[in-house]
């Protein structure tokens, strides 16, 4: 049984005999209608359509319909219909969120999400009943900008594939087309400027910083690497672990298929000797005082925009660390995509040009010299006859 049946005491086959045939009726008291069908010996009552009451007899047609096609495919439950049911958008969203392993900021995210379709579908929306169409207009609906739309909507589609794990039978609604803003221009730093910039930084602080420039890791991996990751035996640093804001997550930000080993370079490892004077805040690398505190999002941010004013270089700090990275070895000679993807530990290609984009001077530079022949003045022609 899995873990939504489990909770709910559902079975995965919900279907079967024991039901009459539905009814409308309508209720004087109440002053509205109510479906009604015998399920299992027992009589069941349903009293509001898509969170609304029934107050027209052709709505409760409707829902009863709904019901019927249900029980024909062996997936009608009665707790479905009604409000809190365990497959309403606000009752499911709720069990996907405290199951998710996703770090606090991403929760966050997906919560303010699914509040977005809570408004516009409604608390008891069946998850089940999206459709293309439906998420088609909730999209429209937005109004924000393609970005927003886009965490928005891969929000939604996060969830139901988190219900299909439940429900494998369940067919995953088409989503409409959707894709990040692409920037024409990926901003990034030369190594020479990396250098310029760590110069600026006060000494003690530049070890945590080069060890990020030098395997393109994000500042919250770096913050929270430990000694246990280092081997210099075997010559091996792994990054396995990350801060979401102050708590220290046992993963990447992207699980397990984000973790990387990789050899210790010659400058990671004097600057990882560099740190092993400090003192060490419960076996953490890089600390930046005599207490062996260890170093947040926000200190190196400080210390970075601090240098970068120095050196009147306008950048951000993971732009300058782990986007630089990548489009510093997408301008090697010799360097793949696929290469860069592998060092990302990305599982898709789009998503590591997103990080190693290369500069469209440098496409039309390629473009501009492509083809070109080497021309030859009377001279050598004569002389090469």
């Amino acid at each position: 049984m899995t873990a939504l049946a489990e909770k709910y005491n559902l079975s995965q086959n919900l279907g079967g005999g024991g039901y009459m045939k539905g009814y409308v009726r309508y209720h004087a008291p109440a002053n509205r209608h109510y479906v009604g069908l015998y399920w299992h010996g027992k009589e069941e009552r349903f009293w509001r359509y898509q969170g609304e009451p029934l107050f027209d007899k052709r709505t409760g047609i409707k829902l009863l319909s709904k019901i019927q096609a249900d029980i024909d495919n062996g997936t009608f439950d009665p707790r479905t219909y009604r409000p809190d049911s365990p497959l309403s958008l606000k009752e499911y969203s709720t069990i996907w969120l405290e199951t998710s392993t996703a770090c606090k900021n991403t929760k966050k995210g997906y919560r303010n999400a699914m509040n977005k379709a809570i408004d516009y579908f409604g608390a008891d929306h069946d998850i089940r009943h999206f459709t293309y169409s439906k998420l088609l207009k909730f999209k429209s609906s937005l109004n924000l900008s393609n970005d927003a739309e886009y965490n928005i909507m891969g929000a939604l589609k996060t969830m139901l594939n988190f219900y299909r794990r439940d429900l494998p039978s369940f067919i995953l609604p088409v989503f409409p087309s959707m894709s990040k803003t692409q920037r024409e221009d990926q901003k990034y730093l030369t190594f020479e400027d990396q250098q310029s910039v760590l110069q600026a930084i006060p000494e003690r602080n530049r070890p945590i910083f080069i060890v990020m420039m030098e395997y393109g890791i994000r500042p919250q991996e770096a913050t929270a690497l430990k000694w246990d990751c280092v081997d210099f035996d075997k010559n091996e640093i792994t990054f396995k672990r990350s801060h979401s804001e102050y708590e220290l997550r046992e993963t990447t930000k992207t699980g397990s298929k984000g973790i990387r080993t990789e050899q210790i370079t010659q400058r990671a490892k004097e600057s990882l000797r560099m740190a092993k004077i400090t003192p060490s805040f419960k076996g953490f690398v890089f600390c930046h005082n005599k207490q062996g505190s260890h170093y947040d999002n926000k200190l190196l941010n400080r210390l970075w925009r601090s240098a970068c004013q120095e050196t009147n270089i306008n950048i951000g700090l993971y732009e300058g660390v782990r986007h630089s990275w990548g489009c510093q070895l997408m301008d090697m000679p010799g360097v793949t995509i696929d290469m860069v993807q592998d060092g990302y530990r990305h599982t898709s290609s789009k998503t590591t040009r997103r990080y190693a984009h290369r500069k469209r001077s440098v496409i039309a530079d390629l473009i501009e010299n492509r083809g070109k022949v080497i021309n030859l003045d009377s001279a050598q022609i004569a002389k090469k006859k």
